[in-house]
């Protein structure tokens, strides 16, 4: 599976383009048209949109990066309705206003995606939002704000029980050497995550 990062939007979010010639964007955080050049470039044509939730600042190409690929959107059901309500995708914190855009499936935890010959599977990760979810591909996951480099998400808008819970989780079901592909900053391991993050 081929990887790409772009950090993108007013707050660094990390926006993923993965598979080969079919791909998915993760979290189209910002500026459609960049997404669409570099997808060109790398010779990827977008199957799919996966959100690992629905906070404005992972969602601000979503209905522009659907109308020019005819992609399908993905998201968890219990996070639905922050697609196109500013409170409630906390948009209102930058003055953005978001419009809605529909998605084209509703996740509840366990789906298998396939793009292209890659397949990621949907764990429902809980805390940050209701409906956070973390795609887990081979040695890769796709954790959006559940767990960063040395840290975790905010979980005043969500959980923290539930957040914990959802990283014990993830860490039961990944190896040392799976890297994380968090929403904001650097890539890590879950190796280095249990050695170095003081909420392990």
């Amino acid at each position: 599976m081929k990887i790409i990062r772009m950090v993108l939007g007013k707050l660094g979010t990390n926006c993923y383009i993965v598979g080969d010639k079919e791909a998915a964007v993760i979290d189209p955080a910002d500026d459609a048209d960049a997404i669409l050049k570099r997808a060109a470039a790398e010779g990827m044509e977008i199957k799919a949109v996966l959100l690992t939730h629905g906070h404005f600042d992972h969602t601000g190409a979503l209905c522009e990066l659907k109308e020019k690929t005819g992609a399908k959107v993905y998201i968890h059901k219990d996070d639905d309705a922050m697609l196109g309500d500013n409170d409630k995708n906390l948009s209102f914190m930058t003055g953005d206003k978001q419009m809605r855009c529909e998605p084209d499936v509703l996740l509840e935890g366990g789906e298998e995606i396939k793009i292209g010959s890659d397949v990621l599977t949907v764990l429902a990760t809980p805390g940050h939002s209701a409906g956070s979810v973390t795609y887990v591909g081979d040695g890769v996951v796709f954790s959006g704000d559940l767990i960063f480099k040395g840290g975790i998400g905010r979980f005043d808008f969500g959980s923290y029980t539930d957040e914990m819970r959802s990283i014990e989780k993830l860490i039961a079901v990944c190896g040392d050497d799976v890297t994380i592909c968090p929403g904001h900053g650097d890539v890590t391991t879950i190796g280095y995550e249990k050695a170095h993050n003081p909420y392990i």
